[in-house]
Protein backbone atom coordinates (compact mmCIF):
# COMPACT_ATOMS: atom_id res chain seq x y z
CA UNK A 1 0.00 0.00 0.00
CA UNK A 2 2.64 2.59 0.70
CA UNK A 3 4.71 1.66 -2.35
CA UNK A 4 1.58 2.35 -4.40
CA UNK A 5 1.46 5.96 -2.29
CA UNK A 6 5.09 6.87 -3.20
CA UNK A 7 4.60 5.50 -7.51
CA UNK A 8 1.21 7.90 -7.32
CA UNK A 9 2.91 10.50 -5.86
CA UNK A 10 5.87 10.20 -8.25
CA UNK A 11 3.78 9.98 -11.60
CA UNK A 12 1.43 13.20 -10.29
CA UNK A 13 4.81 14.75 -9.84
CA UNK A 14 6.04 14.43 -13.44
CA UNK A 15 2.79 15.41 -14.98
CA UNK A 16 2.73 18.50 -12.60
CA UNK A 17 6.46 18.98 -14.16
CA UNK A 18 5.34 19.09 -17.76
CA UNK A 19 2.90 21.89 -16.57
CA UNK A 20 5.27 23.60 -14.99
CA UNK A 21 7.37 23.62 -17.96
CA UNK A 22 4.26 24.15 -20.50
CA UNK A 23 3.69 27.23 -18.35
CA UNK A 24 7.08 28.63 -18.31
CA UNK A 25 7.32 28.26 -21.88
CA UNK A 26 4.53 30.67 -22.55
CA UNK A 27 5.99 33.12 -19.96
CA UNK A 28 9.39 33.62 -20.43
CA UNK A 29 10.34 35.46 -23.06
CA UNK A 30 11.52 33.93 -26.35
CA UNK A 31 15.32 34.30 -26.01
CA UNK A 32 14.61 31.86 -22.96
CA UNK A 33 14.03 28.15 -25.12
CA UNK A 34 13.61 26.02 -22.17
CA UNK A 35 11.17 23.09 -24.10
CA UNK A 36 14.25 20.67 -23.76
CA UNK A 37 13.15 20.54 -19.96
CA UNK A 38 10.35 18.14 -21.10
CA UNK A 39 13.04 15.59 -21.58
CA UNK A 40 13.35 15.24 -17.40
CA UNK A 41 9.94 14.55 -17.65
CA UNK A 42 10.44 11.85 -20.03
CA UNK A 43 13.21 9.94 -18.03
CA UNK A 44 11.28 9.95 -15.02
CA UNK A 45 8.75 8.53 -16.64
CA UNK A 46 10.73 5.26 -16.02
CA UNK A 47 8.64 4.54 -12.73
CA UNK A 48 5.68 4.25 -15.13
CA UNK A 49 4.20 0.77 -15.21
CA UNK A 50 2.53 0.92 -18.18
CA UNK A 51 3.69 1.77 -21.88
CA UNK A 52 0.78 3.62 -22.84
CA UNK A 53 1.61 6.30 -19.85
CA UNK A 54 5.23 6.71 -21.80
CA UNK A 55 3.50 7.33 -24.89
CA UNK A 56 0.64 9.31 -23.42
CA UNK A 57 3.25 11.89 -21.94
CA UNK A 58 4.88 11.74 -25.33
CA UNK A 59 2.10 12.85 -26.92
CA UNK A 60 1.12 15.30 -24.56
CA UNK A 61 4.80 16.78 -24.20
CA UNK A 62 4.62 17.01 -28.38
CA UNK A 63 1.55 18.95 -28.35
CA UNK A 64 2.12 21.05 -25.84
CA UNK A 65 5.13 22.29 -27.56
CA UNK A 66 3.41 22.71 -30.47
CA UNK A 67 1.03 25.22 -28.20
CA UNK A 68 3.39 26.70 -26.57
CA UNK A 69 5.39 27.85 -29.36
CA UNK A 70 2.21 29.19 -31.57
CA UNK A 71 0.26 30.50 -28.85
CA UNK A 72 3.53 32.37 -27.28
CA UNK A 73 3.88 35.61 -29.07
CA UNK A 74 7.42 35.59 -31.24
CA UNK A 75 8.05 37.40 -34.45
CA UNK A 76 9.03 34.87 -36.77
CA UNK A 77 7.50 32.87 -39.43
CA UNK A 78 5.33 29.72 -38.30
CA UNK A 79 7.37 27.34 -40.35
CA UNK A 80 10.64 28.28 -38.83
CA UNK A 81 9.15 28.16 -35.21
CA UNK A 82 8.34 24.31 -36.58
CA UNK A 83 11.78 23.86 -37.50
CA UNK A 84 13.23 25.29 -34.10
CA UNK A 85 10.68 22.90 -32.14
CA UNK A 86 11.55 19.84 -34.11
CA UNK A 87 14.71 18.71 -32.39
CA UNK A 88 13.15 18.64 -28.71
CA UNK A 89 9.99 16.70 -30.33
CA UNK A 90 12.34 14.16 -32.05
CA UNK A 91 14.24 13.95 -28.77
CA UNK A 92 10.80 13.73 -26.90
CA UNK A 93 10.16 10.24 -29.06
CA UNK A 94 13.67 9.28 -28.46
CA UNK A 95 13.31 9.63 -25.05
CA UNK A 96 9.84 7.72 -25.12
CA UNK A 97 11.20 4.87 -26.92
CA UNK A 98 13.72 4.25 -24.37
CA UNK A 99 11.55 4.56 -21.64
CA UNK A 100 9.03 2.00 -23.65
CA UNK A 101 12.26 -0.81 -23.76
CA UNK A 102 13.11 -0.43 -20.43
CA UNK A 103 9.66 -1.41 -19.29
CA UNK A 104 9.58 -4.25 -21.55
CA UNK A 105 12.74 -5.33 -20.67
CA UNK A 106 11.40 -5.40 -16.92
CA UNK A 107 8.13 -6.48 -17.87
CA UNK A 108 9.82 -9.88 -19.06
CA UNK A 109 12.37 -9.54 -16.22
CA UNK A 110 9.29 -9.46 -14.04
CA UNK A 111 7.18 -12.41 -15.70
CA UNK A 112 10.39 -14.34 -15.75
CA UNK A 113 10.44 -13.73 -11.76
CA UNK A 114 7.11 -14.45 -11.33
CA UNK A 115 7.09 -17.74 -13.36
CA UNK A 116 10.53 -18.65 -11.17
CA UNK A 117 8.32 -17.84 -8.25
CA UNK A 118 5.77 -19.86 -9.47
CA UNK A 119 7.41 -22.39 -10.01
CA UNK A 120 9.73 -22.03 -6.83
CA UNK A 121 6.51 -21.51 -4.50
CA UNK A 122 3.97 -23.85 -5.74
CA UNK A 123 5.95 -26.90 -7.10
CA UNK A 124 4.95 -30.38 -5.72
CA UNK A 125 8.81 -31.23 -6.15
CA UNK A 126 10.68 -30.32 -3.32
CA UNK A 127 13.60 -27.50 -4.11
CA UNK A 128 16.69 -26.46 -2.84
CA UNK A 129 19.22 -24.01 -3.40
CA UNK A 130 22.76 -24.52 -1.93
CA UNK A 131 25.95 -22.76 -2.40
CA UNK A 132 29.52 -24.48 -3.59
CA UNK A 133 30.29 -24.73 -0.27
CA UNK A 134 26.90 -26.66 0.66
CA UNK A 135 24.96 -24.11 2.40
CA UNK A 136 21.21 -23.54 1.65
CA UNK A 137 20.81 -20.99 0.33
CA UNK A 138 16.85 -21.04 -0.32
CA UNK A 139 14.41 -23.42 0.30
CA UNK A 140 10.42 -23.93 -1.57
CA UNK A 141 7.58 -24.39 0.71
CA UNK A 142 7.19 -28.25 -0.64
CA UNK A 143 11.15 -28.74 0.63
CA UNK A 144 10.12 -27.61 4.31
CA UNK A 145 6.92 -29.23 4.40
CA UNK A 146 8.49 -32.48 2.99
CA UNK A 147 11.18 -32.77 5.58
CA UNK A 148 9.53 -30.83 8.48
CA UNK A 149 10.54 -27.67 8.54
CA UNK A 150 8.95 -24.53 9.70
CA UNK A 151 9.91 -21.41 6.58
CA UNK A 152 13.26 -20.04 6.62
CA UNK A 153 14.30 -22.48 8.98
CA UNK A 154 16.99 -24.68 6.64
CA UNK A 155 18.64 -21.41 5.43
CA UNK A 156 22.17 -21.33 6.69
CA UNK A 157 22.42 -24.77 7.70
CA UNK A 158 24.54 -27.33 5.23
CA UNK A 159 22.67 -30.46 3.24
CA UNK A 160 23.87 -32.92 5.01
CA UNK A 161 21.61 -32.14 7.79
CA UNK A 162 18.76 -33.29 5.37
CA UNK A 163 20.76 -36.64 4.97
CA UNK A 164 20.77 -39.74 7.19
CA UNK A 165 23.54 -39.75 9.71
CA UNK A 166 24.89 -43.15 8.95
CA UNK A 167 25.37 -41.60 5.40
CA UNK A 168 26.38 -38.15 5.90
CA UNK A 169 30.29 -38.36 5.51
CA UNK A 170 29.71 -40.33 2.07
CA UNK A 171 27.29 -37.74 0.98
CA UNK A 172 29.94 -34.97 2.14
CA UNK A 173 32.64 -36.50 0.09
CA UNK A 174 30.53 -37.11 -3.13
CA UNK A 175 29.38 -33.41 -2.79
CA UNK A 176 33.04 -32.31 -2.82
CA UNK A 177 33.37 -34.19 -6.24
CA UNK A 178 30.39 -33.38 -7.75
CA UNK A 179 31.21 -29.26 -6.59
CA UNK A 180 34.76 -30.01 -8.64
CA UNK A 181 32.97 -31.15 -11.72
CA UNK A 182 29.72 -30.52 -11.58
CA UNK A 183 27.00 -31.40 -14.32
CA UNK A 184 23.41 -31.85 -14.60
CA UNK A 185 22.72 -35.44 -13.38
CA UNK A 186 20.30 -37.48 -10.88
CA UNK A 187 21.92 -38.40 -8.07
CA UNK A 188 22.28 -42.43 -7.06
CA UNK A 189 21.39 -44.23 -10.44
CA UNK A 190 20.34 -47.60 -9.57
CA UNK A 191 20.34 -47.08 -5.96
CA UNK A 192 18.08 -46.42 -3.17
CA UNK A 193 17.83 -42.53 -1.97
CA UNK A 194 17.23 -41.69 1.78
CA UNK A 195 16.12 -38.35 3.07
CA UNK A 196 16.46 -37.42 6.72
CA UNK A 197 13.53 -35.19 8.41
CA UNK A 198 13.67 -33.01 11.31
CA UNK A 199 12.23 -35.78 14.10
CA UNK A 200 14.93 -37.55 12.33
CA UNK A 201 13.03 -40.24 10.54
CA UNK A 202 13.85 -41.58 6.96
CA UNK A 203 12.20 -41.23 3.83
CA UNK A 204 13.02 -42.52 0.48
CA UNK A 205 13.78 -39.60 -2.01
CA UNK A 206 14.63 -39.40 -5.40
CA UNK A 207 17.27 -36.25 -6.38
CA UNK A 208 18.34 -34.30 -9.71
CA UNK A 209 20.90 -31.88 -9.47
CA UNK A 210 21.35 -28.63 -11.69
CA UNK A 211 24.15 -26.36 -11.32
CA UNK A 212 24.49 -23.10 -12.62
CA UNK A 213 26.47 -19.72 -11.62
CA UNK A 214 25.49 -15.95 -11.07
CA UNK A 215 28.27 -13.23 -11.29
CA UNK A 216 29.04 -13.84 -7.92
CA UNK A 217 30.05 -17.36 -6.99
CA UNK A 218 28.42 -21.03 -8.06
CA UNK A 219 25.55 -22.78 -7.12
CA UNK A 220 23.19 -26.30 -7.23
CA UNK A 221 20.13 -26.45 -7.70
CA UNK A 222 18.51 -30.27 -5.93
CA UNK A 223 15.03 -31.43 -7.02
CA UNK A 224 13.67 -33.48 -3.85
CA UNK A 225 10.57 -35.84 -5.04
CA UNK A 226 9.30 -38.06 -2.18
CA UNK A 227 9.20 -41.78 -3.47
CA UNK A 228 7.08 -42.98 -0.72
CA UNK A 229 4.15 -43.81 -2.65
CA UNK A 230 6.34 -45.15 -5.54
CA UNK A 231 8.05 -47.23 -3.22
CA UNK A 232 4.80 -48.18 -1.99
CA UNK A 233 3.49 -49.02 -5.66
CA UNK A 234 6.56 -50.99 -6.49
CA UNK A 235 6.62 -52.88 -3.36
CA UNK A 236 3.43 -53.81 -3.82
CA UNK A 237 3.61 -54.40 -7.34
CA UNK A 238 6.55 -56.86 -5.95
CA UNK A 239 4.23 -58.38 -4.17
CA UNK A 240 1.90 -59.39 -6.54
CA UNK A 241 4.24 -60.19 -9.02
CA UNK A 242 5.63 -63.00 -5.93
CA UNK A 243 2.22 -63.88 -5.76
CA UNK A 244 1.49 -64.23 -9.42
CA UNK A 245 4.99 -65.96 -9.61
CA UNK A 246 3.81 -68.46 -6.80
CA UNK A 247 0.61 -69.16 -8.12
CA UNK A 248 2.69 -69.77 -11.89
CA UNK A 249 4.53 -72.26 -10.18
CA UNK A 250 1.63 -73.39 -8.06
CA UNK A 251 0.17 -74.07 -11.72
CA UNK A 252 3.60 -74.81 -13.54
CA UNK A 253 3.85 -77.62 -10.20
CA UNK A 254 0.16 -78.82 -11.01
CA UNK A 255 0.79 -78.75 -15.02
CA UNK A 256 3.94 -81.59 -14.69
CA UNK A 257 1.64 -83.28 -11.98
CA UNK A 258 -0.67 -83.75 -14.59
CA UNK A 259 1.89 -83.65 -17.65
CA UNK A 260 3.81 -86.57 -15.50
CA UNK A 261 0.86 -88.69 -14.30
CA UNK A 262 -0.25 -88.18 -18.40
CA UNK A 263 3.20 -89.80 -18.87
CA UNK A 264 3.16 -92.56 -16.63
CA UNK A 265 -0.71 -93.50 -18.01
CA UNK A 266 1.05 -92.87 -21.43
CA UNK A 267 4.26 -95.24 -20.42
CA UNK A 268 1.38 -97.93 -18.97
CA UNK A 269 -0.47 -98.14 -22.25
CA UNK A 270 2.56 -97.93 -24.43
CA UNK A 271 4.45 -100.29 -22.42
CA UNK A 272 0.95 -103.17 -22.30
CA UNK A 273 1.13 -102.15 -25.92
CA UNK A 274 4.64 -103.47 -26.17
CA UNK A 275 4.03 -106.57 -24.11
CA UNK A 276 0.65 -107.35 -25.65
CA UNK A 277 3.11 -106.76 -29.04
CA UNK A 278 5.55 -108.89 -27.86
CA UNK A 279 3.19 -111.60 -26.88
CA UNK A 280 1.87 -111.21 -30.40
CA UNK A 281 5.31 -111.55 -31.97
CA UNK A 282 6.36 -114.58 -29.68
CA UNK A 283 2.99 -116.17 -30.62
CA UNK A 284 3.35 -115.36 -34.45
CA UNK A 285 6.81 -116.59 -34.16
CA UNK A 286 5.85 -119.81 -32.40
CA UNK A 287 3.56 -120.68 -34.66
CA UNK A 288 6.04 -119.57 -37.32
CA UNK A 289 8.54 -122.43 -35.12
CA UNK A 290 6.08 -124.55 -35.17
CA UNK A 291 5.05 -124.63 -38.88
CA UNK A 292 8.84 -124.67 -39.88
CA UNK A 293 9.64 -127.58 -37.33
CA UNK A 294 6.88 -129.93 -38.71
CA UNK A 295 8.26 -128.76 -41.92
CA UNK A 296 11.83 -129.58 -41.58
CA UNK A 297 10.80 -132.62 -38.93
CA UNK A 298 8.78 -133.84 -42.20
CA UNK A 299 12.15 -133.60 -44.07
CA UNK A 300 15.04 -134.33 -41.91
CA UNK A 301 13.24 -136.91 -39.72
CA UNK A 302 12.30 -139.07 -42.62
CA UNK A 303 15.85 -139.25 -44.58
CA UNK A 304 17.45 -140.87 -41.12
CA UNK A 305 14.75 -142.58 -40.35
CA UNK A 306 14.54 -144.55 -43.82
CA UNK A 307 17.93 -144.89 -43.15
CA UNK A 308 17.96 -146.18 -40.00
CA UNK A 309 14.65 -148.66 -41.07
CA UNK A 310 17.05 -149.39 -44.60
CA UNK A 311 20.22 -150.27 -42.70
CA UNK A 312 18.00 -152.46 -39.49
CA UNK A 313 17.35 -154.45 -42.36
CA UNK A 314 19.95 -155.04 -44.22
CA UNK A 315 21.71 -155.92 -40.61
CA UNK A 316 19.12 -158.50 -40.28
CA UNK A 317 20.20 -160.31 -43.86
CA UNK A 318 23.50 -160.05 -43.26
CA UNK A 319 23.32 -161.30 -39.64
CA UNK A 320 22.01 -164.36 -41.32
CA UNK A 321 24.30 -164.68 -43.64
CA UNK A 322 26.74 -164.18 -40.92
CA UNK A 323 28.77 -161.50 -42.63
CA UNK A 324 29.70 -159.03 -39.90
CA UNK A 325 31.21 -156.83 -41.91
CA UNK A 326 28.16 -155.47 -43.76
CA UNK A 327 26.41 -155.83 -40.28
CA UNK A 328 28.95 -153.59 -38.61
CA UNK A 329 28.51 -150.94 -41.65
CA UNK A 330 24.81 -150.75 -41.46
CA UNK A 331 24.90 -150.65 -37.44
CA UNK A 332 27.85 -147.64 -37.54
CA UNK A 333 24.80 -146.13 -40.53
CA UNK A 334 21.98 -146.80 -37.47
CA UNK A 335 24.20 -144.91 -34.82
CA UNK A 336 24.93 -141.84 -36.96
CA UNK A 337 21.28 -141.25 -37.87
CA UNK A 338 20.00 -141.52 -34.55
CA UNK A 339 22.89 -139.32 -33.52
CA UNK A 340 21.91 -136.91 -35.94
CA UNK A 341 18.14 -137.37 -35.09
CA UNK A 342 19.14 -137.04 -31.32
CA UNK A 343 20.98 -133.68 -31.87
CA UNK A 344 17.87 -132.21 -33.54
CA UNK A 345 15.53 -133.06 -30.73
CA UNK A 346 18.53 -131.66 -28.22
CA UNK A 347 18.54 -128.32 -30.81
CA UNK A 348 14.43 -128.12 -30.17
CA UNK A 349 14.44 -129.12 -27.09
CA UNK A 350 17.10 -126.11 -26.42
CA UNK A 351 15.21 -123.54 -28.21
CA UNK A 352 12.13 -124.44 -26.48
CA UNK A 353 13.16 -123.84 -23.24
CA UNK A 354 14.71 -120.78 -24.17
CA UNK A 355 12.05 -119.17 -25.83
CA UNK A 356 10.02 -119.60 -22.77
CA UNK A 357 12.70 -118.50 -20.15
CA UNK A 358 13.44 -121.72 -18.31
CA UNK A 359 17.01 -121.45 -18.57
CA UNK A 360 18.91 -119.38 -16.14
CA UNK A 361 22.74 -119.30 -15.42
CA UNK A 362 24.42 -121.90 -12.66
CA UNK A 363 27.79 -120.89 -11.89
CA UNK A 364 30.01 -123.92 -11.00
CA UNK A 365 33.89 -124.21 -10.35
CA UNK A 366 34.64 -126.11 -13.79
CA UNK A 367 37.68 -127.32 -15.29
CA UNK A 368 37.77 -126.23 -19.23
CA UNK A 369 40.29 -129.27 -20.11
CA UNK A 370 37.54 -131.60 -19.16
CA UNK A 371 34.98 -129.99 -20.37
CA UNK A 372 36.43 -130.21 -23.60
CA UNK A 373 37.45 -133.94 -23.19
CA UNK A 374 33.93 -134.81 -21.98
CA UNK A 375 32.64 -133.16 -25.15
CA UNK A 376 35.26 -135.17 -27.53
CA UNK A 377 34.49 -138.09 -25.37
CA UNK A 378 31.08 -138.02 -26.31
CA UNK A 379 31.08 -136.84 -30.26
CA UNK A 380 34.39 -138.77 -31.17
CA UNK A 381 31.94 -141.58 -32.84
CA UNK A 382 30.65 -138.58 -35.62
CA UNK A 383 33.97 -137.71 -36.76
CA UNK A 384 34.61 -138.43 -40.26
CA UNK A 385 37.34 -141.19 -41.54
CA UNK A 386 40.57 -138.95 -41.10
CA UNK A 387 38.90 -135.84 -39.45
CA UNK A 388 41.78 -135.53 -36.32
CA UNK A 389 40.63 -133.22 -33.16
CA UNK A 390 43.36 -131.36 -31.36
CA UNK A 391 42.50 -128.90 -28.31
CA UNK A 392 44.80 -126.07 -26.85
CA UNK A 393 44.33 -124.20 -23.43
CA UNK A 394 46.06 -121.07 -22.02
CA UNK A 395 45.85 -119.77 -18.56
CA UNK A 396 43.89 -121.23 -15.59
CA UNK A 397 41.80 -124.54 -16.86
CA UNK A 398 39.38 -124.06 -13.43
CA UNK A 399 37.14 -121.37 -13.91
CA UNK A 400 33.81 -120.73 -12.75
CA UNK A 401 30.75 -120.73 -15.21
CA UNK A 402 27.79 -122.60 -16.09
CA UNK A 403 29.10 -125.54 -16.88
CA UNK A 404 25.84 -127.28 -18.72
CA UNK A 405 25.64 -124.06 -21.45
CA UNK A 406 29.87 -124.33 -21.78
CA UNK A 407 29.31 -128.22 -22.92
CA UNK A 408 26.43 -127.16 -25.18
CA UNK A 409 28.38 -124.40 -26.75
CA UNK A 410 31.61 -126.71 -27.30
CA UNK A 411 28.50 -129.82 -28.57
CA UNK A 412 27.12 -126.98 -31.35
CA UNK A 413 30.28 -125.73 -32.48
CA UNK A 414 32.16 -128.96 -32.75
CA UNK A 415 29.43 -130.84 -33.91
CA UNK A 416 29.02 -128.12 -37.14
CA UNK A 417 33.35 -128.24 -37.79
CA UNK A 418 32.66 -132.18 -37.99
CA UNK A 419 29.79 -131.87 -40.42
CA UNK A 420 30.90 -129.13 -42.61
CA UNK A 421 34.48 -130.41 -42.94
CA UNK A 422 35.37 -132.98 -45.69
CA UNK A 423 36.97 -136.49 -44.32
CA UNK A 424 40.34 -136.27 -43.51
CA UNK A 425 40.39 -132.25 -41.91
CA UNK A 426 41.45 -131.07 -38.76
CA UNK A 427 39.01 -129.78 -35.95
CA UNK A 428 41.13 -127.69 -33.29
CA UNK A 429 39.72 -126.47 -30.14
CA UNK A 430 41.27 -123.38 -28.43
CA UNK A 431 40.37 -122.18 -24.80
CA UNK A 432 41.81 -119.78 -22.70
CA UNK A 433 41.19 -117.79 -19.06
CA UNK A 434 42.76 -113.99 -19.68
CA UNK A 435 41.58 -111.35 -17.79
CA UNK A 436 39.08 -112.85 -15.73
CA UNK A 437 37.37 -113.94 -19.75
CA UNK A 438 36.88 -117.27 -20.92
CA UNK A 439 37.63 -117.71 -24.49
CA UNK A 440 36.47 -120.92 -26.08
CA UNK A 441 37.18 -121.04 -30.14
CA UNK A 442 36.84 -123.71 -33.04
CA UNK A 443 38.80 -124.07 -36.06
CA UNK A 444 37.43 -126.36 -38.67
CA UNK A 445 39.08 -126.80 -42.75
CA UNK A 446 35.51 -127.08 -44.13
CA UNK A 447 33.38 -125.68 -46.69
CA UNK A 448 33.13 -122.06 -45.43
CA UNK A 449 30.17 -119.39 -45.58
CA UNK A 450 29.87 -117.29 -48.46
CA UNK A 451 30.16 -113.71 -47.51
CA UNK A 452 26.38 -112.28 -48.63
CA UNK A 453 24.82 -114.79 -46.72
CA UNK A 454 26.92 -113.95 -43.09
CA UNK A 455 24.85 -111.40 -42.13
CA UNK A 456 22.41 -113.53 -41.59
CA UNK A 457 24.22 -116.04 -39.86
CA UNK A 458 22.58 -116.60 -36.48
CA UNK A 459 19.04 -116.28 -37.39
CA UNK A 460 16.80 -118.91 -36.81
CA UNK A 461 16.47 -121.75 -38.97
CA UNK A 462 19.48 -120.10 -41.66
CA UNK A 463 21.69 -122.43 -43.25
CA UNK A 464 24.42 -120.89 -45.98
CA UNK A 465 23.11 -122.16 -49.35
CA UNK A 466 26.48 -124.20 -49.87
CA UNK A 467 25.73 -126.47 -46.97
CA UNK A 468 21.36 -126.91 -47.07
CA UNK A 469 21.60 -129.29 -50.08
CA UNK A 470 24.60 -131.23 -49.19
CA UNK A 471 24.40 -131.44 -44.95
CA UNK A 472 21.31 -132.23 -42.95
CA UNK A 473 20.61 -129.26 -39.88
CA UNK A 474 18.24 -127.38 -38.61
CA UNK A 475 19.99 -123.76 -38.92
CA UNK A 476 19.09 -123.14 -35.11
CA UNK A 477 22.69 -124.09 -33.62
CA UNK A 478 24.31 -120.89 -34.10
CA UNK A 479 21.47 -119.22 -32.63
CA UNK A 480 21.09 -120.93 -29.71
CA UNK A 481 25.22 -120.78 -29.38
CA UNK A 482 25.09 -116.93 -29.37
CA UNK A 483 21.92 -117.27 -27.04
CA UNK A 484 24.15 -119.02 -24.67
CA UNK A 485 26.55 -116.15 -24.46
CA UNK A 486 24.36 -113.49 -24.40
CA UNK A 487 23.41 -115.17 -21.10
CA UNK A 488 26.30 -115.40 -19.52
CA UNK A 489 26.90 -111.84 -20.57
CA UNK A 490 29.17 -112.66 -23.30
CA UNK A 491 29.06 -112.41 -27.33
CA UNK A 492 30.05 -114.52 -29.90
CA UNK A 493 31.97 -114.08 -33.49
CA UNK A 494 33.68 -115.72 -36.10
CA UNK A 495 35.88 -115.46 -39.06
CA UNK A 496 35.22 -117.39 -42.31
CA UNK A 497 36.06 -117.72 -46.13
CA UNK A 498 34.51 -120.17 -48.64
CA UNK A 499 36.42 -123.68 -49.64
CA UNK A 500 39.02 -122.09 -46.29
CA UNK A 501 37.29 -123.00 -43.26
CA UNK A 502 35.71 -120.88 -40.57
CA UNK A 503 36.64 -120.31 -36.84
CA UNK A 504 33.78 -119.22 -34.70
CA UNK A 505 34.68 -117.98 -30.93
CA UNK A 506 32.22 -117.38 -27.75
CA UNK A 507 34.02 -115.11 -24.94
CA UNK A 508 32.45 -114.50 -21.84
CA UNK A 509 33.01 -113.25 -18.24
CA UNK A 510 33.66 -115.65 -15.35
CA UNK A 511 30.28 -115.76 -13.34
CA UNK A 512 30.42 -115.12 -9.39
CA UNK A 513 28.96 -117.74 -7.00
CA UNK A 514 26.70 -115.22 -5.67
CA UNK A 515 25.22 -114.28 -9.46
Amino acid sequence: MNTFRVVANWTRFIWLLVAGVFIADLLLPPQFDIVFAYLLAHFLAISFKEKSDVLLLAVVTTTLTIIGGVVKPVEMPLEQMFLERLPPVISFWAAAFFVVRFITLREQEQQQEDRFKALFQYSTSGILLADHSGAIVMVNPSMEALFGYAPGELIGQKVEVLIPTRLSEKHKSSREQYSQSPHARSMGIGLELFGKKKDGTELPVEVSLSPFQSQEKRFVMAFVIDNTYRKSYENSILAQKQELALLSDALQELNEGLESKVLARTAELEAAKNELALALDKERELGELKSRFVSMASHEFRTPLTSVLSSAGLAAQYAERMDFTNVKKHTDRIKNAVNGLNSILTEFLSIGRLEDGKLTVKPEQANLISCVQEVYDGLKNLFKPGQTFEHKHEGEPEVMMDCNLGKNILINLISNAIKYSSEGMPVMVETSLKNNRIRISVTDRGMGIPEAEQKHLFDRFFRASNAANTTQGTGLGLYIVQRYAEMMGGNIGFQSKVEEGSTFWVEFPQVNEDA
